[in-house]
């Protein structure tokens, strides 16, 4: 195969027509790199295998919504597919940039479309408006930003019209962990580009990756194989479309998914949540899991799934604005006995369900072990969801392995908890403020340990408690608060023990304070680290259990766990472990507290935590919903 050569100022596609020719032609500029990119393109590499996937898969009708378009290859080569492809999307490059890219497409008959700010916000219904009824997406992204993609086109995942979410810099990206995360969170499996007897394969792998991934739906992929790792070598540049030259050629396996083989729509006749909806029992209330399920039950009555609501407990119709949630209520008397019933509850009450159909049990749990009793009511259910990696893991390493696990995260209200709150307080003082109910889980003792030792009382700092525990005895409470009530800096330090009328009045404590801190144990999420992302505070927290799902180093300042102990809560010993809190620990949450003073009294103000609102954006109710019925529909 000849190819036309390289000079400065264009890069000629490895891919020719009939004729001979370049597919197309992508216009060079002024650097180095350009040269760089012209060798690699003309020795195939990855991007050409890219396109074989692209040619054979996709069809008239299709789009491709290109987040990463670096030199232009991708898109372009959607846009010249020999199948056609009319509808090619690009963002993220300048407006001269994308011009010429346009360009180069018209004069290949083709046209690519750019995504400004406002399609970007509306991403999922653009993308949308121009699909076909049966047409399906592809999407190319960076690692970085896959959270980000997942969650604009979350509608899109949900309808199955995601057709592969091509992750160009895999192999290079510090953020590949994560992205992994995601991806399997929406049931996205990650697979590795090979050639085989001159075509193109997709073949999932487990580890790092070695190249680009291209994740495809983990209904088509197949689970990763159990075998060793795939046995290619492969030569890796930093560079996001580095060359790949295969040197041993992995053997075909019962997962891998041939270039040119069309893949299957999902059988119709299967559980339908829109169609068939689902019996859900919880608390609708002020705890932890009432604040979960009425946000959960809200998100899936909005997205038109009708839901048959059994509360457990107390019916708070305060708790949030829902005006359906009667309707949930009334279709008790008309009930499937046939579809899932999923209840949300502690892991001793999952017992009683509604009907006949799929037993679910969705739960939430802080240590690494489970009671006997715990154990048998988790054992008897069909399926389980649980809000983090890290809780799914525990029920395996517990020996629950014989029934679908899937990971349904909790959310944030962005209606309520947003960077535009007004604050009840504006102080000149650093804020630190922590809420959870006063328990030794929740490491609030450590919290006045480290406070006392990084200031003095005549620091501008405040600490301030939102502690309610309604469980704990008003004389029992006064005896947990009596070390800050006594402590040296007692005058810097605020303590809220009664409950906050509204999530309102809970948005505006925050609004008020420059960093939320939580030192706990173990969580099993923790709504209010959220909550605070989600405003644009500073976080510091613990880097264990529930936390490790959504808090980073890019979004917190975390206080890394060296070691794990028995639980011992107020001189109880509990069923399994958390974390040790020790030296390391507290010079940390010092260090912590320091520089968070430090860079408000500097500034004057604190800067806000964009990466927070970002991780909040992703973490919504609605995201959360999508979740629990992609979970639904794999078990049922």
């Amino acid at each position: 195969m000849s190819v036309s050569p390289m000079n400065t100022s264009t890069i000629a596609s490895i891919q020719l027509t009939p004729a001979g020719l370049p597919r197309f032609v992508v216009p060079s500029t002024d650097d180095e790199s350009w040269e760089w990119a012209a060798e690699r393109e003309s020795a195939g590499g990855i991007d050409a295998e890219i396109r074989a996937f692209l040619d054979a898969q996709l069809e008239t009708g299709d789009v491709v919504v290109d987040l990463d378009p670096g030199f232009g290859f991708v898109a372009l080569s959607a846009t010249t597919a020999p199948s056609g492809m009319p509808t090619v999307f690009i963002a993220g490059l300048s407006s001269d940039r994308t011009q010429q890219l346009q360009d180069a497409a018209a004069d290949a008959g083709g046209w690519i479309e750019s995504l400004g700010a406002a399609e970007l916000d509306a991403l999922s219904t653009h993308v949308d408006s121009r699909l076909e009824p049966r047409g399906r997406v592809f999407v190319h992204v960076r690692a970085e930003n896959v959270a980000w993609a997942c969650s604009a086109l979350m509608p899109l995942f949900g309808a199955e019209r995601v057709l592969a979410i091509c992750v160009s810099d895999a192999a290079s990206s510090e953020r590949w962990a994560d992205a992994r995360a995601v991806l399997a969170l929406n049931q996205f499996t990650p697979c590795g580009m090979r050639e085989q007897q001159g075509e193109a394969i997709v073949l999932p792998f487990r580890g790092a990756p070695d190249g680009p991934v291209i994740a495809l739906p983990t209904s088509v992929a197949g689970d990763v194989p159990t075998s060793d790792e795939l046995t290619a070598h492969v030569d890796v540049d930093d560079s996001i479309f580095g060359a790949i030259n295969v040197v041993d050629k992995p053997a075909a396996s019962p997962t891998t998914v041939a270039a040119s083989s069309p893949i299957a729509l999902r059988d119709s006749s299967r559980w339908s949540a829109m169609r068939d909806g689902f019996s859900f029992i919880a608390p609708h209330s002020r705890t932890g899991y009432g604040m979960a399920a009425a946000h959960l039950l809200r998100a899936l009555q909005a997205k038109q799934i009708p839901i048959a609501f059994f509360p457990i407990g107390p019916l708070d119709r305060g708790l949030i604005d829902n005006d359906t949630l009667s309707h949930g209520l009334q279709l008790q008397g008309a009930y499937r006995p046939d579809v899932p019933s999923v209840r949300m509850s502690q892991q001793f009450d999952l017992a009683l369900h509604v009907g006949r159909g799929t037993r679910i049990a969705y739960t939430v749990f802080e240590r690494d072990e489970f009671t006997a009793s715990e154990r048998h009511h988790l054992e008897q259910q069909d399926a389980l969801l649980v809000c983090s990696e890290w809780a799914r893991q525990v029920c395996l390493d517990n020996g629950i392995t014989d029934k679908p696990i899937h990971v349904v995260p909790h959310g944030v209200d962005r209606e309520v908890f947003h960077e535009g709150v007004i604050a009840t307080t504006d102080s000149t003082e650093t804020v630190f403020l922590q809420v959870g109910k006063l328990e030794s889980r929740k490491g609030q003792l450590e919290l006045l340990r480290a406070f006392e030792a990084a200031f003095t009382p005549r620091d501008a700092v405040r600490l301030v408690l939102s502690c309610h525990n309604p469980f704990v005895s008003v004389s029992a409470m006064a005896l947990m608060l009596a070390p800050f009530t006594s402590s040296p800096l007692a005058s810097r330090i605020t303590i809220m023990d009664r409950e906050l009328p509204a999530l309102s009045d809970v948005a505006a404590l925050m609004a008020g304070a420059d960093c939320g801190v939580f030192p706990s144990r173990s969580e099993g999420w923790n709504l209010e680290a959220l909550e605070m992302l989600s405003m644009g505070k500073s976080v510091v927290a613990t880097s264990c259990t529930g936390h490790t799902e959504y808090l980073t180093r890019d979004n917190a300042r975390l206080i890394k766990i060296d070691a794990f102990e028995p639980a011992i809560s107020n001189g109880v010993p509990l069923t399994g472990q958390w974390a040790a809190w020790g030296n390391s620990q507290h010079e940390q949450l010092i260090a912590h507290l320091r520089a968070i003073h430090a860079a408000k009294q500097t500034a004057g103000f604190m800067p806000r935590n964009d990466a927070g609102i970002r991780t909040a954006l992703h973490y919504s109710w609605s995201y959360a919903a999508d979740c629990l019925v992609r979970g639904l529909d794999a078990i049922a």
